[in-house]
């Protein structure tokens, strides 16, 4: 059986915890134990943070409780309201919500004491929760600290490789008009799941970087942004593939007329476009990677089509099956330039070598 770094942390952080209440007589010892597995969080960044926070909503809860047990007597009513007024003052006023059990519960814990010795076990179990944040910080921070930006980097990988393929997949539907209805649902599961583990370790990556002093700023913003570009592709996919669906029902209405010389040529500058647009994203690959990229301009190739479609256009009769065409034409190359020009402006960003 496998046992993690972040398993064997915990238990190391627990035992050495408790170790240090029965030490110096500090009890119950299993209160700072629990304080510990609540912050030693993912990453050293979050766990700090949610450290800083704990404290400032058991000192909240012990003030709380210390009021309520001097003026109410009777132990569930004021374990009651002071459920009510903490959860109400962390969630209203402070707008935190991930520290609210542990400040209950030392809620509880002090009203739970009789009355002449309220303000004993007030201290005393304060004391025992600071003892657990101060140890979970230490073990995260000096025990195999967790690095994200490696996981990161393969899951970014990975969701535009998705991605651009899904991309690619649904301009070919539209240009060859070669429907594949399973074609969004084998690839939505996957890209959700990946999109998800990418937007997850973002956020352990950050906060992980967070109390660093050198300035990632510009790192972090291109991750973002990367993850940004890539929901744009797939979304973008996805109205492709219907248009796809609307062109090959507007032909097929039409009796399937033949296509004309200058209308092959437009599909065509449109398969270049987004061929070009494949080689930019192998290219941010290797730049998410912290790879030597070549640089992609953006296609000249707009102008070229903006004539091509005027004499087809000017060619053919006013018609709805003609205007319908020419709008799915506009809308899937605004979609692509789209993807060129962004996958371009990503390519040109100034970002920090990552190491």
């Amino acid at each position: 059986m496998y046992v993690g770094a972040r398993i064997l942390k915990t238990g190391i952080a627990v035992a050495l915890s408790m170790y240090i209440c029965i030490l110096f007589n500090i009890q119950p010892a299993i209160f700072a134990g629990a304080a510990t597995v609540v912050n030693l969080q993912q990453s050293v960044g979050r766990s700090f943070r949610d450290a800083y926070e704990q404290v400032i909503v058991h000192f909240i809860s012990v003030s709380i409780a210390i009021f309520l047990g001097l003026t109410i007597t009777f132990q569930p009513l004021s374990m009651g309201l002071a459920t009510i007024i903490i959860i109400t003052f962390c969630t209203k006023i402070l707008k935190w919500y991930t520290s609210i059990s542990m400040g209950v519960v030392a809620a509880i814990f002090i009203l739970g004491a009789p009355a002449n010795e309220f303000l004993q076990h007030a201290l005393v179990r304060s004391l025992a929760i600071f003892i657990g944040l101060g140890v979970a910080l230490a073990i995260n921070a000096l025990i195999a600290p967790p690095h994200y930006q490696k996981v990161l980097i393969s899951k970014l990988i990975e969701l535009n490789l998705l991605a651009s393929q899904f991309f690619t997949d649904a301009v070919n539907c539209f240009l060859n008009l070669e429907i594949q209805p399973e074609l969004m649902d084998s690839n939505k599961m996957a890209y959700k799941k990946v999109l998800d583990e990418a937007e997850k370790y973002y956020e352990l990556y950050s906060h992980e970087r967070a109390l660093e002093i050198v300035n990632i700023n510009s790192q972090k913003q291109f991750y973002n942004e990367y993850i940004h570009y890539n929901k744009g592709l797939w979304q973008r996919s996805k109205d492709i593939l219907f248009l796809a669906d609307e062109r090959k029902e507007r032909r097929k209405n039409a009796q399937e007329p033949p296509i004309s010389s200058e209308f092959k040529e437009i599909l065509d500058l449109l398969m270049d476009a987004v061929q070009i647009t494949s080689l930019s994203n192998i290219q941010l690959q290797k730049k998410v990677k912290g790879e030597k990229t070549d640089f992609f301009p953006e296609p000249h190739i707009w102008s070229k089509l903006e004539i091509i479609i005027n004499q087809w256009h000017h060619r053919f009769p006013s018609g709805n099956y003609y205007l319908h065409a020419l709008i799915e034409i506009a809308l899937v190359t605004y979609k692509i330039r789209w993807s060129a020009k962004e996958s371009t402006r990503l390519l040109s960003l100034n970002v920090d070598e990552i190491k």
